[in-house]
């Protein structure tokens, strides 16, 4: 079966093209042709279709085989060419080739012509081959250069030695580098000793046993902020360089904070709830020992005495005097009870008067300076708003006096619409916050969680801020009703 082929011949003896058909067909081609012979014919048969091959004359009176290489090979520098002359020098070959000619015989030789063709239709698919596998590999590398420089988790390899072959720009960056600046380093030259060591055991891990590796790992950024790092490490081939380990970490230092975060929460709530119950059943035991122990057996008295006035038809004697004791011990034991239910300041000076003249009081007699501001209180809050905010105050300012050694307290409430802000702010000496809020949770301690727990009842909540020497301000968030939660 012959093969097609389609030639294009820059010839200017139209007895040679025929030639050259002829010795094609006989070497089993089945050609296509058409021939030219001068600039303008060559550009416009190049633009009219492609050509498997381009055979020119070297030497034509109108045009040259070398214009023509340099016109096909500037139209497309992947079409074969091959100069055929009648008379060629050794010096004028190597010109031609050198200028990308394919193959050059001389017309007295023209039987080699459709070996020369084959060889050449072989070549020149092989490096059609070549360069579509060279392109896709540039664009492959292209396609994975902006992937990984775009990747916002930092990625690596490294060799047989653990040293940094590539980085992408998140996990130089992480480190306050560049890229190149971490070629050939280790960890050793990145992070402290301990997280050094342990990163790379965990490379040869995957080195010696080739599997994949998860592990979460601390790590001191640039700025020298402890990041905590999902990483994931796999083995690669370094392609004759011996086996890699690659790797990706994710950061996720954020999310085990909020992890940690809501398992104190939780258990911080959980200790509320407690606390919660156990204050309602201690009131609870408190009213009723009250009533029972002291209001029932006094109002017993009283009875038994009036019985005793009714028997006798007279209101003289020791009875009545003795009942109207036992009235005035109920009075006393009943104000009592309802004191401790709510302070009788808030009924008859209203809160601002009552947490001023408070203030006031407390500090004057343990010879600091007390200061009170408020603002926006035109109208009376709920009942349940003023008797928390009351004894949030009578808390903090107790607690303060007690262990802040400070010269000054301030308190400040302010209503914003349905908000209402009360801040307790000292100059003391300040507390470490997560050691007090471990002792409130171990049950050592319960002054920051008696007034958390107020606010949480009504619906509000507590920021506290201190540290040791810093002083310490606590912020509530109180609504101006209260707020019922499912605890």
């Amino acid at each position: 079966m012959s093969i097609p082929l389609r030639v294009l011949f820059v010839e200017d003896m139209e007895e040679d093209a025929f030639l050259m058909v002829r010795e094609l067909k006989r070497g089993g081609f089945e050609p296509a042709w058409e021939r030219v012979d001068d600039e303008q014919a060559l550009l416009a048969a190049l633009q009219a279709q492609p050509w498997d091959i381009v055979i020119s004359d070297y030497s034509m009176p109108m045009f040259s085989g070398v214009e023509a290489l340099k016109l096909v090979k500037a139209h497309n520098d992947q079409t074969p060419f091959i100069i055929v002359s009648g008379v060629i020098g050794e010096q004028t070959a190597v010109e031609v080739m050198k200028a990308g000619a394919q193959d050059y015989f001389l017309k007295s030789a023209i039987g080699r012509l459709p070996h020369a063709v084959d060889r050449e239709l072989r070549d020149a698919q092989a490096r059609r081959k070549q360069r579509a596998s060279a392109q896709a590999l540039r664009e492959m590398q292209a396609r994975f250069n902006a992937f990984m420089n775009a990747a916002p988790m930092p990625t690596w390899i490294k060799d047989a030695q653990l040293r940094y072959s590539y980085v992408n720009p998140a996990q130089s960056a992480f480190y306050g580098m560049t890229p190149g600046d971490m070629d050939g380093l280790t960890d050793l030259e990145l992070m402290s000793s301990g997280a050094a060591a342990a990163s790379q055991e965990n490379d040869r891990k995957v080195l010696d046993e080739k599997c994949e590796l998860h592990t979460q790992e601390t790590v001191f950024d640039h700025n020298h902020n402890a990041r905590i790092l999902d990483v994931v490490r796999f083995p690669i081939s370094g392609e004759g360089k011996g086996d890699m380990v690659a790797g990706l970490a994710i950061d996720v230092t954020e999310r085990e904070q909020s992890r940690r975060d809501l398992e104190l929460a939780i258990q911080r709530q959980q200790l509320l709830s407690s606390r919660v119950i156990e204050v309602q059943e201690r009131e609870r035991q408190h009213l009723a020992r009250g009533l029972h122990d002291d209001v029932g057996q006094s109002l017993t008295a009283l009875k038994i005495n009036l019985e005793t006035i009714k028997k006798m038809g007279s209101l003289e004697g020791p009875s009545l005097q003795n009942g109207i004791d036992i009235v005035t011990a109920v009075l006393a034991q009943v104000r009592s009870l309802s004191l401790d239910l709510r302070p009788p300041q808030l009924d008859n000076l209203g809160l601002i008067a009552a947490l001023r003249s408070y203030v006031e009081q407390k500090s004057k007699l343990a010879n600091v300076n007390g200061w009170f501001e408020s603002s926006g209180h035109d109208e009376q809050l709920h009942h349940d708003i003023e008797n928390t905010a009351f004894r949030i105050v009578q808390e903090a300012v107790t607690n303060i006096l007690r262990h802040a050694r400070c010269q000054n307290i301030w308190v400040k409430i302010d209503r914003q619409h349905d908000q209402v802000y009360l801040s307790i702010r000292d100059d003391g000496k300040g507390f470490d916050i997560e050691r007090a809020r471990s002792n409130a949770i171990s049950g050592t301690s319960f002054g920051l969680l008696n007034m958390e727990e107020r606010a949480v009842l009504v619906g509000g909540s507590m920021d506290i801020t201190s540290a040791p020497g810093a002083g310490t301000e606590i912020v509530m968030h109180l609504p101006v009703a209260p707020i019922v939660r499912r605890i």
